[in-house]
């Protein structure tokens, strides 16, 4: 009979380890539970090749990321159905295995399913969720970890849900300052072909604009896919997101938007009662820059020797002096997360001002090439037809 080693926690909430023979999984979680334990984990102590040596974990991992990634609307819709299915009085078994058939997100479908079954075999769904990190940053599985250790599911998935809904504006406030530049970048590969559309045939324009500007497009698409593969190698996002600190102007808007997320997942963390270095090293994954992450995760071992957030979070020089500010007044007055989220609401609302400049100036720049690209289409027309003219008079 096959070995399990388990965690469970006692009523007093005293935690206890060891191992055991069963059945399977589940039939040992079941066991455990019918001596009135709160079972952490059960795993077997043999464990067999996963599939993270295989080809389905590297397209998992690698692949699915670049070509299916799992948006931040995505994940607020599936942590606002699981709190909505929890609430029926489903378990988390039943919830998920829901979820993976409705869900729109080929990731999340594949790791909803996973969670049924880990759930089904007395398994924590976080480790399924550290699977897929891609999907699931590190302060959503710190948050469910808290979850499952007090048994507030139902409410921490709300939360989620909420953050990540939050997320998803900040993401559509963003394409929606870079639209206009964006249609810009289109006119001006297209614009210098406009001749050819009226001085000859509509099929000729076309030939021309499948020429020349198709593979344009096509090299824009082939460097984006790479660029998103090469980061998904640590060092590559580091140093880009160190350099993208660096620029002028667009530095520190990145770094107030990283706050912002930054500032964002700890709140949550902390109010979900997740230990302060966990929620740290969470909350700076959840920054969005792996620079920022370094610098944060490095000095966040402070707080295991009696240092406080403030000391931690101003010895990784990456948060602003008033973010600083605020939190040391918070530490002192105990209510750290609503100054938190006071920190969040007012980098979102300077990202936003400043995202909205950056595009306006952007634009305008672009604008003023375009016009200046069809003077010289104008001028170079009438030029050579003056020529023309000129040389049939005589």
């Amino acid at each position: 009979m096959p070995r399990f080693s388990y965690e469970v926690r006692r009523r007093t909430g005293e935690v206890e380890r060891g191992t055991t023979a069963g059945e399977s999984q589940q039939a040992v979680a079941r066991e455990l539970q019918a001596h009135g334990y709160f079972v952490v984990s059960v795993e077997p102590t043999e464990r067999p090749v996963t599939e993270e040596t295989t080809w389905d974990g590297f397209k998992r991992r690698v692949l699915a990321p670049v070509f299916y990634p799992t948006s931040s609307k995505s994940l607020a819709t599936f942590f606002s159905s699981l709190k909505a299915l929890l609430s029926t009085g489903m378990n988390i078994s039943e919830a998920t295995r829901t979820l993976s058939q409705r869900t729109g997100s080929l990731m999340l479908r594949h790791a909803a399913r996973e969670m049924a079954e880990a759930a089904i075999q007395g398994r924590p769904i976080s480790r399924v969720m550290r699977k897929y990190p891609s999907a699931f940053n590190q302060a959503a599985v710190a948050a469910i970890e808290a979850a499952e250790e007090t048994g507030l599911i139902e409410q921490m998935a709300d939360r989620l849900a909420k953050y990540f809904d939050r997320s998803f504006e900040l993401e559509q406030m963003y394409r929606w300052q870079t639209f206009y530049p964006k249609v810009l970048l289109v006119a001006l590969v297209l614009i210098p072909t406009v001749p050819v559309l009226v001085t000859q045939s509509f099929d000729a324009w076309l030939s021309l604009v499948l020429g020349s500007a198709l593979p344009i497009l096509i090299g824009i698409a082939v460097l984006w896919y790479g660029f998103r593969m090469l980061f998904r190698l640590a060092p590559v996002r580091r140093a880009f997101d160190r350099f993208k600190l660096l620029i002028p102007w667009v530095g520190s808007l990145a770094r107030r938007m990283a706050t912002a997320r930054w500032a964002r997942g700890l709140s949550m963390l902390m109010a979900a009662g997740v230990p302060v270095h966990r929620a740290l090293v969470a909350a700076a994954a959840a920054s969005g820059n792996a620079a920022m992450e370094r610098a944060m995760v490095r000095e966040a071992e402070g707080v295991l020797h009696g240092r406080s957030v403030t000391e931690v979070v101003a010895a990784s020089r990456q948060v602003p002096d008033m973010a600083l500010d605020m939190l040391a007044t918070a530490e002192r007055s105990g209510s750290v997360e609503s100054a938190l989220d006071k920190v969040a609401e007012y980098y979102e609302s300077e990202t936003d001002v400043g995202g909205k400049q950056t595009a306006m100036a952007v634009g305008v720049l672009l604008y003023l090439l375009v016009a200046a690209i069809i003077a010289v289409i104008v001028i170079s027309f009438w030029t050579s037809y003056g020529e023309n003219f000129m040389a049939y008079m005589e």
